[in-house]
């Protein structure tokens, strides 16, 4: 006979495993609409260029959690085509150093996925508003061990 418990870890583990196959390729996992046809590794580098102002690969790798190498390949195709939405400037005092400024194309693009983090999290606390604060605290408990769990893993 299979407990709730059974039940509820097989859910968990489906549950996972979708959101993988969904975030793969992916930096982040979003609510709402990407009209821009950008990556959310994309989007989040002109959103933190908007923020934070000219950066090198390395900071934006920092940043994202990403290797310099994924930067370059989302860089790359951030210079593409007719609404180029990052331009390179090179560093005053070492010429070799590349810095990447956002352009007003690139402004609006940046705009939308900060929008979209918004939506998410909106998403999120209408979720969480169908559970009380004590609810909630398990919930959020759940969640920390599971990561932490995952953490020790990879």
């Amino acid at each position: 006979m299979t407990t709730s418990t059974e039940i509820n870890a097989e859910q968990i583990d489906e549950f996972l495993n979708g959101i993988r196959l969904i975030s793969e390729n992916q930096r982040e996992i979003l609510f709402g609409t990407d009209e821009d046809a950008v990556t959310t590794t994309q989007g989040h580098i002109l959103m933190l260029l908007a923020q934070n102002g000219p950066q090198t690969n390395r900071q934006l790798a920092d940043a994202l959690g990403v290797t310099a190498a994924a930067v370059t390949k989302a860089i790359k195709l951030l210079q593409v085509g007719t609404n180029v939405n990052v331009i390179p400037l090179a560093d005053e005092s070492d010429g070799r150093l590349v810095r990447w400024t956002i352009t007003e194309f690139g402004r609006k693009i940046a705009a939308d996925h900060a929008h979209r983090h918004q939506q998410t999290v909106h998403e999120y606390r209408k979720i969480l508003t169908e559970y009380t604060e004590d609810q909630q605290a398990i919930i959020i408990n759940f969640i920390h061990q599971l990561a932490a769990k995952l953490q020790q893993e990879n």
